[in-house]
């Protein structure tokens, strides 16, 4: 909008210097030698009519009205020309003004207005249908890159484009097109960082190669754990069969509210990736029976602490979705702090709590069950909200 009203302010000054400078220059200037010429050639029929007097050619009465009737004429002829002046300059005036306005108005519009925009009318809807063919989306974007063409910073029809491509699994030119949205030095844009890295992931064959990477980094610097990012992690992860971090990615999605279909990738991925880890490594399994808790919890949270207490060395959070019972299991691919994992203690205790907030701390009205002091052999920790009891099972 800055270069918009600076744009109107030069027009609205240069029209005023035009008008100033028209008026100045064509206002009706004394012309003393036309005047003086025609005064002089009546004051010449005047001395004619006093010299016609005085020879008694002409009365005196007849000289009076004579003289009224020159005096009349001079008049009416000196003002005619002035109007006549008046009126030519007046209409140079405005017609070079309207011409100059009209002139400068289009040259404004063509700069700053938006000639193209008639050709990407609509073009959201059709991007956003779910019925849009190839043939149409191929038309929207030729008509994207001509107006881009014009007007390299138009952001929106960037994103546009960058979706059309994404649509018809053009992902490289779909991540190029992302790449253009956002401006250097302004503030990131979630839905446009993510949709960006997954172009550039599924361009690069399905793994995180340095661009798609160089997108996933940017996102984890101000939403570490989003879904859709941690899902690209775990995928790249499974392609590269590095198991404890597709465990890892998969934990800490699930740690979340997310959608049915997404908790069902994540937990499938969980299962699968744990199961080529070896059975020997150190990990505890626990399940816990939530049938019948009070409705205003909503969260539970597993944790192992070491004998001497001391922070959780392994975490596992889980948002209570309605089911009776969790599986769950605490390992060094959840430990809290990398460098004090479950593995590298001797024994350890569990706990359970269900929780209304589901912050680290506990809070009034909190519910514990709290296991004996174990060995992290491969045991299984069972656990009931029903009763009192928190039962070890070996393994």
């Amino acid at each position: 909008m800055i270069p918009t009203y600076f744009g109107m302010g030069v027009v609205l000054l240069a029209t005023s210097a035009w008008v100033v400078v028209s008026v100045v220059y064509f206002r009706s200037k004394p012309r003393w030698t036309d005047d003086d010429a025609r005064k002089a050639l009546y004051r010449d029929r005047f001395s004619e009519i006093e010299s016609e007097t005085k020879s008694r050619l002409i009365e005196a009465v007849d000289r009076a009205e004579l003289g009224e009737e020159l005096g009349v004429a001079l008049l009416a002829d000196l003002e005619d020309e002035d109007v006549d002046r008046d009126e030519g300059s007046s209409m140079l005036v405005g017609a070079s003004l309207a011409v100059v306005v009209v002139a400068l108005s289009v040259a404004l519009y063509i700069h700053w207005g938006d000639p193209t925009a008639e050709s990407v009318r609509n073009i959201g809807s059709v991007v956003m249908s779910a019925n849009a063919t190839p043939g149409q989306l191929d038309d929207v974007a030729k008509r994207l890159n001509v107006r881009i063409k014009s007007r390299p910073q138009d952001r929106a029809s960037w994103y546009y484009l960058a979706l059309t491509h994404f649509k018809a699994e053009r992902f490289s030119d779909a991540a190029e097109a992302f790449a253009m949205v956002q401006a250097p030095g302004d503030g990131p844009l979630l839905d446009v960082d993510v949709h960006w890295a997954q172009a550039a992931f599924l361009a690069a064959g399905g793994i995180l190669d340095a661009d798609a990477r160089m997108v996933v980094d940017r996102i984890q610097t101000y939403r570490s754990d989003h879904p859709s990012v941690l899902e690209l992690l775990t995928l790249d992860a499974v392609q590269r069969r590095q198991h404890e971090r597709v465990v890892s990615y998969s934990d800490r999605a699930l740690r979340q509210e997310i959608s049915e279909s997404q908790r069902d990738f994540f937990e499938r991925g969980l299962v699968t990736a744990r199961a080529q880890l070896s059975s020997a490594r150190p990990h505890l399994d626990v399940f816990v029976d939530v049938r019948a808790i009070p409705m205003e919890f909503s969260w539970l949270l597993v944790y192992a602490r070491a004998e001497k207490a001391g922070p959780p060395l392994a975490v596992v959070k889980r948002p209570l979705d309605g089911r009776d019972s969790f599986n769950v299991t605490l390992d060094d691919a959840v430990s809290m702090d990398p460098t004090r994992p479950i593995s590298s203690v001797d024994h350890v205790y569990v706990v359970a709590r269900l929780s209304v907030t589901g912050t680290a701390n506990a809070h009034p009205g909190d519910m514990e069950r709290r296991s004996e002091i174990l060995t992290p052999d491969g045991a299984t920790v069972r656990f009931s909200f029903v009763d009192d009891l928190g039962v070890m099972e070996p393994n």
